[in-house]
């Protein structure tokens, strides 16, 4: 096996096509198994990757302390890989509790527990019927048909655009005012501190959306800019929302967007929306679209 410590490789947008090839032998439904969600934290993780015994390991480094952010990839899991892997990075960093292997889904655990690895839960991402999302039938989505149609009647010429490079500065504007809105209404120095840092994932996203696969569509209200999200498609099944911002103040804005974005996704059986990044007032969000499937996600320690 190479030596892990003298073989990483920066990961770069060049690396993406890579990433992707053995992304796709995976069958998982977790949105991490795709490049874009971990290359847009750039700012506070180094990214590496190594290819050992035809499996592409991922490894992330901050404050010179390794994790694994997602388990290495490949037809089928590598035991010995993992054990190598994960030995490196208890054996190179100075924290040691920092060692772990992160996004491991359900039916991954008992494999990890052969290996004496303990399983927390980390997350919960939420999937959904693409289709009960563009038709929101029933009386389980009644207030979101009544916020979807107040905003067309207030605002009937809005709708989605494909996002262009020119579109940048005032997304980011945007996303300014949000995080304000969203400073003023929510207390949690843990969800403010989230606000600022997506801040960052958000520019790296937008300014490199083409390279990263990424979809994108603005929404326009009376000529200004008042919405943005973007998103990818995890395989032939799963297109996964990767963000959503709005303007607050418009009554129906979030729905309107949320609704003509996955119209556009038709074409994909599920939609995901990620997780909640264990904050209850996005989750209460994301439960209030009813969710067809909820996926836990695990972190994994040796004890």
């Amino acid at each position: 096996m190479p030596d892990l410590s003298k073989n990483l490789q920066p990961l770069t947008l060049q690396d993406k096509p890579l990433f992707d090839r053995y992304a796709h032998q995976t069958s998982f439904e977790l949105s991490r198994y795709a490049f874009a969600p971990h290359y847009i934290w750039r700012k506070f993780f180094d990214f590496y990757w190594i290819i050992i015994d035809d499996q592409f390991c991922v490894l992330a480094n901050q404050d010179s302390d390794y994790f694994m952010p997602i388990p290495p990839m490949g037809a089928s899991l590598n035991q010995e890989v993992i054990q190598r892997t994960y030995a490196f990075t208890l054996e190179t960093n100075r924290a040691k509790q920092i060692a772990r292997i992160e996004n491991v889904p359900a039916n991954l655990i008992p494999l990890f527990q052969e290996m004496g690895f303990h399983a927390v839960q980390k997350e919960t991402e939420y999937l959904y019927e693409t289709r009960d999302l563009i038709e929101l039938k029933g009386d389980r989505y009644k207030s979101k048909r009544a916020a979807y149609n107040a905003l067309i009647r207030k605002y009937p010429a809005a709708q989605l655009q494909p996002y262009q490079p020119d579109h940048l500065a005032d997304c980011l504007a945007l996303y300014e005012l949000w995080r304000q809105e969203r400073w003023k209404q929510f207390h949690d120095d843990v969800y403010r501190a989230m606000l600022d840092d997506s801040q960052h994932s958000h520019r790296t996203g937008l300014m490199n959306y083409k390279e990263l696969g990424l979809i994108g569509r603005v929404v326009f209200v009376d000529g200004d800019l008042k919405g943005y999200t973007f998103g990818y498609p995890l395989n032939s099944e799963i297109f996964c929302i990767l963000f959503e911002v709005t303007d607050l103040g418009i009554k129906g804005l979030a729905q309107f967007l949320f609704r003509e974005f996955c119209r556009d996704q038709a074409a994909y059986q599920w939609i995901s929306t990620m997780d909640d990044s264990g904050l209850e007032n996005l989750k209460r969000v994301k439960l209030s679209y009813r969710p067809a499937k909820q996926l836990s996600s695990y972190n994994l320690f040796l004890p």
